[in-house]
């Protein structure tokens, strides 16, 4: 009776544990996935992120795009830094307010291990809860700033 006991407890903390996850943090991850997908403007993959999104909406709306003179100025892409600023549950979904940290060098500077400029990006996100998880419904972007690491 004692296992009987133990194994439902443990089942009921693995179901409390997986909606908690689905409902905190597979948001910003799913967030972060298609954020770094528009950065390396694979937009048909970003796509796939949305509901109701095609890819040239999002084209339109590109990382790279809202930076300075655009894909030209980048020549090579780091892994990109985000800070979630708040998190608004509303009965559409969820509404994400981040900045994206891309770091980057641009032509004529080469290194592989420290990038030598940074632009941080304003991103409202809003994402709901579908029967294939979480899909991002719109998505704004908008450059903040852009400066060199050293000024930083």
């Amino acid at each position: 009776m004692k296992r009987v006991i133990a194994a439902a407890a443990l089942l009921a903390a693995a179901f409390f544990g997986y909606r908690y996850y689905d409902t905190s943090y597979a948001p910003e991850k799913n967030y972060k996935e298609f954020a770094e997908e528009m950065l390396k403007r694979h937009y048909d993959t970003a796509a796939t992120m949305t509901d109701g999104l095609t890819a040239q909406d999002l084209a339109k709306a590109g990382t790279q795009e809202k930076i300075g003179a655009g894909p030209a100025m980048f020549q090579t892409l780091f892994p990109s830094r985000f800070n979630i600023e708040s998190r608004t549950a509303t009965n559409l979904g969820v509404t994400l307010h981040a900045v994206q940290t891309v770091l980057f060098n641009p032509p004529g500077v080469e290194s592989a291990v420290r990038p030598a400029m940074y632009a941080t990006l304003n991103q409202t996100v809003t994402l709901r809860k579908t029967s294939d998880g979480w899909k991002i419904t719109s998505f704004e972007n908008r450059l903040d700033k852009m400066d060199s690491l050293a000024a930083r």
